[in-house]
């Protein structure tokens, strides 16, 4: 039986996939090596994925029997999904800040996995009905096209705010500080993890990220949730409530443990 509308959309997504693993090994992990050495061990992963992905592409689209053999266009469908999974915990940040490098991987990842759900359970039908079934339209057409439409404009505009990011300072002071320091994120690392100030003093804090993808400054004592887009300095007011010692971390998942976390001894 020839291939079917569902089956050219899966095998077209497969192949988009394969290219996004490509430009996540290039934009995203090789640039990080140099100052993030634990990146390392994200590398063999993302190589084993993207060989998955070149070949199941293959096979969707060059192999003679592939549309009669039913059970291929399901079980090419654990890949994607399963690396989605292994990426939750960075979806729902990654989905809400554009202007952070991994919207523009993150993105197109969950809207093609997506399509490949859907083209895969019309394609497995399809297969084992021995032709087209009754229904894929001109609409679905249609459909597909601006679902491939938006993700291109949406991973396009990511792109953008993403390298425009740059040059941008935001945030500004709650309070006037009466002593005012910095500190930078380099390397999923805070490079200075202890500082002290007045229990009766307003610390300013100006929170410098020169990583290439987005941190946060979170002290959960003082209910201060604060994002700092990649390359970007944002400045923020501590005023203590008590003596002791505030805890202050990325809160973005294991960025802490990578060592973004440190302490304020208030006296």
């Amino acid at each position: 039986m020839p291939r079917t509308f569902a089956m050219r959309v899966y095998a077209a997504t497969y192949w988009f996939l394969a290219i996004l693993f490509v430009y996540i090994l290039v934009v995203l992990i090789l640039p990080m090596l140099a100052t993030s050495p634990e990146m390392g061990a994200f590398l063999p992963v993302v190589v084993v994925f993207l060989g998955v992905f070149v070949a199941g592409a293959a096979m969707v689209s060059f192999m003679a029997s592939a549309p009669r053999r039913r059970w291929l266009w399901l079980a090419l469908l654990v890949p994607p999904v399963l690396f989605l999974l292994l990426n939750a915990p960075f979806i729902p940040f990654a989905l809400t800040h554009p202007t952070d490098i991994g919207f523009t991987a993150i993105m197109p990842l969950v809207v093609a996995t997506t399509v490949l759900i859907v083209a895969g359970a019309a394609s497995f039908r399809q297969a084992r009905a021995g032709g087209a079934v009754v229904g894929s339209s001109l609409r679905a057409q249609w459909a597909t096209a601006l679902v491939v439409g938006a993700t291109l404009g949406a991973f396009t505009t990511g792109l953008v705010a993403a390298k425009g990011g740059g040059s941008a300072s935001g945030g500004t002071l709650a309070a006037a500080p009466t002593t005012s320091t910095s500190l930078v994120a380099e390397g999923t690392k805070y490079l200075t993890s202890s500082y002290s100030m007045t229990a009766t003093g307003v610390l300013g804090l100006f929170v410098e990220n020169k990583d290439s993808f987005a941190h946060s400054f979170d002290i959960d004592s003082l209910n201060i949730h604060v994002s700092v887009p990649a390359n970007t300095t944002v400045a923020v007011a501590i005023k203590p409530t008590t003596t002791g010692t505030l805890e202050f971390y990325c809160a973005l998942p294991g960025h802490k443990v990578a060592g973004m976390v440190g302490t304020i001894v208030v006296q």
